[in-house]
Order: C-alpha cells, then sequence, then structure tokens
C-alpha cells in the first residue's frame, strides 16, 4: 500500500486534470439529477480508493492502477443514478399524491421534511426524486403553443420576448400579452419563481435562498406554472 506519508492533496491535485478530463467525455446524456461535478468527485474517489489499495511489489504503476479505478468510479457512478432516475420515475406518483394528501390535511403546503417522513424516506432521497422529474421538465422547455394564426411558437421564447428583435415582438405580440396575463393568474409562490427564473435569470439556488424554499421545491412550483400557462396559452 502506499505510505501514509505520502502527500495525499499533492496526488490528487496531480491527477485532477485526468479526472476531469474523464468525467467530462463521460457526462453527455447524463440523468438530470447527475452533473459533471458529481463525477469528477466520484473520481477522486476513486482515486482515494485506488491509493488506500496500491500495493507497488504487486500491481502495475500507480498511473495505470488507479486509472482503471477512476474510470470505473465514474461509471459506477453513472450506473447508480440511471437505476435510481428509474426508481425515481415509479416513484413520483406517491411522492405527487403525498404532497396533495399533506396539503389537505394541514390546510397549508406541506414542508419538504413532513413529506419525507410521511413516505418513510430521508429529505435527501426526497429531493433526488423532485429533482429528477422536475428538472426533465425544466430541460425540455420546447413547449409549443399555437396562436389564432395557426403558427406555433415556443413557450419560453415568449416568456424571454424582451430580447428578441422588433419584428419578433410585434409578431409575438398577442401571444406575448396572453402570456403575461396568464403569469398573473397564477399563484403567488409560482409566479415569482417564473419571474425570478426567467425574466431575472436566477439559478434554483438562488431563488431558494431568496423565498426560502430548497431547489427540489422551486423546480416543482416551475413545473406547476408551465404547465398551467401551457393549458392556459393552448
Amino acid at each position: 500500500m502506499i505510505s501514509e506519508a505520502m502527500d495525499v492533496e499533492s496526488i490528487v491535485n496531480q491527477y485532477l486534470p485526468k479526472i476531469k478530463y474523464y468525467a467530462y467525455k463521460m457526462s453527455f446524456n447524463l440523468p438530470p439529477e447527475l452533473s459533471q461535478d458529481d463525477l469528477v468527485s466520484a473520481g477522486i474517489i476513486g482515486l482515494l480508493e485506488s491509493m488506500g489499495r496500491y500495493d507497488y511489489r504487486r500491481e502495475a504503476s500507480l498511473k495505470t492502477f488507479s486509472d482503471c479505478r477512476i474510470k470505473g468510479a465514474i461509471i459506477d457512478e453513472i450506473r447508480s443514478m440511471q437505476w435510481a432516475s428509474r426508481d425515481m420515475k415509479k416513484n413520483l406518483n406517491t411522492v405527487k399524491e403525498t404532497y396533495k394528501n399533506l396539503e389537505d390535511k394541514l390546510s397549508r403546503a406541506p414542508m419538504d421534511k413532513e413529506v419525507a417522513e410521511e413516505l418513510g424516506i430521508s429529505a435527501g432521497r426526497l429531493q433526488r426524486v423532485l429533482l429528477s422529474a422536475n428538472m426533465s421538465h425544466l430541460r425540455s422547455l420546447q413547449d409549443v403553443i399555437t396562436g389564432k394564426d395557426g403558427e406555433t411558437r415556443e413557450l419560453v421564447d415568449c416568456i424571454s420576448s424582451d430580447k428578441a428583435g422588433p419584428s419578433e415582438l410585434f409578431e409575438h405580440k398577442e401571444a406575448i400579452e396572453k402570456l403575461s396575463g396568464a403569469i398573473e393568474k397564477l399563484p403567488e409562490r409560482e409566479r415569482l419563481a417564473v419571474t425570478l427564473y426567467y425574466y431575472e435569470e436566477l439559478t434554483l439556488k438562488e431563488i431558494g435562498n431568496i423565498v426560502g424554499l430548497t431547489e427540489s421545491r422551486i423546480c416543482q412550483l416551475l413545473n406547476d406554472a408551465l404547465q398551467k400557462l401551457k393549458e392556459h396559452m393552448n
């Protein structure tokens, strides 16, 4: 095994560019709840594990040994999250039903920890379920609406049309006015989430800090709001 006196931090720093490269190469088509940074973290863990197991008397060079473990750790992380995603899809309806039942029972929106307790799972597990489900919707916002003129437009384009040119603004004027009216009719939290996310372009984390909710709850609010807006626009 590697000597305990060896500078672990310097070895991690030495291998970090390679770990980031492997993470980048394997980061395409990731599940929504898994980021490239997550793969880097998995790769670092793989490196540390290889350092703990490496025996220079029996193994090949540390470089060869650690390369295999780094790649393996990243692949394991991707596979585990892909399986988790399948489970999350099965559990999402149960989560939504629990939210609704608790809301009826408490006469208010339940807190994530209350829902988690009701489901018998950890708050972290609940947030992963919500993020997985709702981020998939937010990442596919090419929701098409049809105007009275028969032309199709993308809902997200109407929301962010303040960045469009004069001709596009004129063309979408009717849709924009209709959308603005629909946004005004949203519940306060959903209206605020849409405004901060699409107009102010804040991140889910930033919005969560402002309104005092988790990223998963903000994600859920946005998803609910977009469904209502899409129905209204069509």
